[in-house]
């Protein structure tokens, strides 16, 4: 019998240190310091690296054109669930909220900010997301790039976050 107690309270304190080693709400910055991501963001600003914005058309995480993220508010809540609100201002943007979960993985001594547009599923059961490289962050601004293939080369989309 002391097995059978001792194994879930095992299966306990695994659970809560996978649970508290993947919260996502907390981290480093380029400098060193700690930044909380938890909170609202809204894309400020979006820039392009290898491409002019001239006949520029590209649509961003299969859902609207790069253009319509500008203004879009993005809360992130500390166990990786959240939203994000496109305007409905703009060609072709289609307004709302997509609920979406999130997370910050380190590759390669490289952060990413991660995502999966879950809509009304469950995280594991989207297979598909999206990875976008974590250029600056600091308390009230952050810098996500992300790669896009255009006309055959990489194009980057640099998005500004700010608080």
């Amino acid at each position: 019998m002391k097995t059978m107690h001792s194994l879930p309270a095992a299966m306990l304190i695994l659970f809560a240190a996978l649970f508290t080693a993947c919260s996502p709400s907390k981290v480093s910055s380029p400098d060193g310091g700690n930044v909380n991501l938890k909170g609202t963001w809204t894309v400020s600003n979006i820039d392009l690296d290898g491409v002019s914005k001239s006949g520029f058309k590209v649509t961003v995480f299969d859902d609207a054109p790069y253009t319509c993220y500008i203004g879009s508010t993005w809360n992130l809540v500390p166990n990786g669930n959240g939203t994000y609100t496109v305007p409905s201002s703009g060609t072709g943007c289609t307004g709302g909220d997509r609920k979406i979960y999130w997370s910050v993985q380190t590759i390669g001594g490289v952060k990413y900010f991660q995502f999966k547009n879950i809509g009304s599923n469950k995280p594991n059961r989207v297979a598909e997301g999206y990875r976008l490289e974590m250029k600056s962050l600091t308390a009230n601004s952050m810098l996500l790039q992300s790669a896009v293939p255009f006309e055959g080369k990489t194009v980057f989309i640099n998005y500004t976050f700010t608080r």
